[in-house]
């Protein structure tokens, strides 16, 4: 069994191994993009949840804007500054930070090198819509509640936007270094951030929404049609094909995976050894909590991002919460337990009473103690309350922001 304490101080070690400071420092020092660098004045942006150290690790900058979600703002290197937007919902301050990055960009002569830091939350955080922002915001909360997967969500985000799948890229006359630390099952550039640097015309295949899945999305179809908008595979041809020439650079410096590894060589470390399900868990939350409690064996570290459906009416909580309770269910009367966290710290929107969590620890007692404090686990289930429910029993796990975003994080023992 792992109890909670050796969970907690696993992902503690996870967190610290992932450090996307490190990671840029040490991508700009490689061959390949440190040839693009050489000589050049150095402009660039950072976007994302690990923003500011990303930021860091690059070091001085002629200009440089680090893109930070609320409250997330720091210390800079020379040549940053930091512009706080919103997350997971972007507003006017997204707005207005992607116009400033938009703007930085457009600044870029053919002697200067931009360098384009990428990171979990950037899709939110900095945008130019090409619909007024209210329509661009309710059409992907309409794509995401129909459970649409990350690169589906992603493609129509770009039909809507001014700076999103490459297009940024295209306002640059410098070359344009971009690192990227993926939150997006398989590591796709042209998906992480919207790959605002990272166009179709960049990419093989290129990301595509296919008929079926937008023939189930008619909200975002009618959207994109009506403002003569083209989404790649679906609506039109990859927009900008054939006009990126100068010689680009652009690399994953930490893959999403990356948090199940640490988390597995921290076991190993303290004389665990734990076995590391490689295939991302995906699809629905319950789905994936019966696999995972059925998995044979011993302690088991797990990866992915579930897919959670919300109803209209619903409570506190997220996917990692939906899916903690959810294995509490399954592991119930065991000595089994199950740690289930977002590595970036904040599991679904902040409820309004009560710190954000990262997700819970449960055990094969979480499900009655639940029941035994007036709350009833199946029907919090039902309504995607799984945070009220497992706030009762002292079962969340609260970090504050991470730095880092590799997907949910999974340890069963």
């Amino acid at each position: 069994m792992i109890d909670r304490a050796l969970a907690e101080a696993v992902l503690r070690e996870t967190i610290a191994a992932c450090d996307p400071a490190a990671r840029v420092r040490a991508a700009l020092a490689a061959p390949a993009a440190r040839a693009r660098l050489a000589g050049r004045r150095r402009l660039a942006f950072a976007i994302g949840k690990a923003a500011l150290a990303m930021a860091r690790g690059a070091g001085e900058v002629a200009v440089g804007i680090a893109v930070v979600p609320r409250g997330g703002a720091g210390a800079l290197p020379a040549g940053w500054q930091a512009i706080e937007a919103s997350h997971p919902v972007p507003d006017a301050a997204s707005v207005a930070a992607g116009l400033a990055v938009e703007a930085l960009v457009k600044t870029a002569g053919a002697g200067d090198v931009v360098i384009a830091l990428m990171s979990g939350g950037a899709s939110a955080l900095v945008e130019v819509p090409r619909v007024p922002l209210d329509e661009f915001v309710a059409t992907i909360r309409g794509v995401m509640a129909a459970g649409a997967a990350i690169d589906e969500i992603n493609a129509v985000r770009g039909a809507l936007s001014a700076i999103k799948a490459g297009q940024l890229a295209l306002v640059s006359a410098a070359p344009v270094v971009t690192l990227a630390v993926s939150d997006v099952i398989g590591d796709p550039l042209a998906v992480i951030g919207s790959g605002p640097t990272i166009g179709p015309w960049t990419t093989a295949p290129g990301v595509a929404v296919d008929d079926g899945a937008a023939a189930r999305r008619p909200r975002a179809r009618a959207v994109l049609e009506r403002h003569g908008l083209a989404v790649p595979g679906l609506l039109g041809e990859p927009l900008g094909a054939g006009r990126v020439t100068r010689s680009d650079y652009a690399a994953v410096i930490a893959p999403m995976a990356s948090a199940a590894q640490a988390a597995v060589a921290a076991l190993a470390a303290r004389g665990v050894a734990a076995r590391w399900r490689q295939a991302p868990i995906e699809g629905d939350v319950e789905a994936v909590a019966a696999t995972l409690a059925a998995e044979p064996g011993g302690p088991i570290v797990a990866w992915g991002e579930p897919t959670l459906h919300v109803p209209e009416v619903h409570g506190d909580g997220g996917r990692a919460q939906q899916l903690a309770l959810a294995l509490a269910r399954r592991l119930r009367g065991t000595p089994r337990t199950a740690f289930v966290v977002g590595t970036d710290g904040v599991d679904g929107p902040p409820p309004a009473t009560r710190p954000a969590p990262a997700g819970a620890w449960v055990d094969g007692t979480t499900w009655d103690a639940v029941a035994a404090a007036g709350h009833d686990p199946a029907a919090a289930l039902a309504t995607c309350d799984a945070g009220t429910a497992l706030a009762t029993v002292g079962a969340l796990v609260v970090t504050g922001a991470t730095g880092i975003n590799h997907a949910d994080l999974v340890i069963i023992g």
